[in-house]
């Protein structure tokens, strides 16, 4: 309307100049609009990457962190492969799994693990005791739950779940407990050959988690022990964890 007044009042000539003019305005605008535009998709473009970027600097921080901590945590246990040198009878052996469903939940103590993640060495513990108990009447019986609750109520476990040794001995003054400081093969034949069971760290399948078993005797040349791991605490070869152990603890009524 105001370009028609315009044509009236001044002529053609001076209203296509003035319309040029503000069609050159017009797309000097648009111009700045998509310079603006681009700028603001590279911003963004630049801050997604620096946001990828931040990502994956803190996946390899967690992954060397957690490296770290599992270097410190293993150090020093390169692991022995022992074979006996004689045949042990198991006579009976009460076993218990970690996973019994009568169990598997319970807490250790005060810790987040329960029994059915991280209750070997209770288990283990727990059929040496009862094992003890039905070959030589020494001592008595305890399921893998009752003993785990006693070991709760004594404070035995730190606040990750591990037994505190000292506590242990000190809550069961009739039991010897003893804690090697390291594996020697002929040490685990004598517990044997006096009827007392030892209890292994190995890592499962010779390469996985550790995990503690409960050595009972031999056959064949190679040692069998309880495993807490199977449905019922089974009698399986040690070879089933490529006969390798990595740390040696001993617990048994005191005669």
């Amino acid at each position: 309307m105001d370009l028609l007044i315009f044509k009236l009042c001044f002529g053609k000539k001076f209203a296509i100049l003035i319309t040029d003019r503000q069609m050159g305005e017009r797309r000097e605008v648009s111009m700045e609009n998509w310079k603006w535009g681009k700028r603001l998709r590279g911003e963004r473009r630049r801050g997604s990457k620096k946001k990828i970027l931040i990502f994956l600097a803190l996946c390899i921080g967690v992954c060397i962190t957690g490296g770290w901590i599992w270097m410190l945590r293993n150090k020093g246990e390169e692991g022995v492969v022992i074979h006996p040198q004689k045949e042990y009878f198991e006579g009976t052996i009460i076993g218990y799994s970690q996973t019994d469903p009568e169990w598997a939940e319970d807490r250790l103590g005060n810790s987040s693990y329960t029994m059915s993640k991280s209750g070997c060495l209770t288990s283990c513990i727990a059929s040496a005791l009862s094992s003890q108990q039905a070959v030589s009447g020494v001592g008595r019986k305890v399921t893998a739950g009752e003993f785990n609750r006693f070991l709760g109520e004594e404070g035995v476990y730190n606040q990750q779940g591990d037994i505190v040794w000292g506590r242990l001995e000190e809550a069961m003054p009739e039991t010897v407990v003893r804690v090697a400081s390291s594996v020697k093969p002929a040490e685990i034949e004598q517990l044997l050959a006096k009827g007392h069971y030892p209890i292994v760290k190995v890592k499962v399948g010779g390469h996985g988690a550790f995990h503690w078993v409960l050595l009972v005797g031999s056959r064949d040349g190679e040692y069998i022990c309880m495993d807490p791991l199977t449905k019922n605490g089974e009698v399986i070869s040690l070879n089933t964890h490529k006969n390798k152990v990595y740390r040696m603890r001993c617990v048994y009524w005191n005669k």
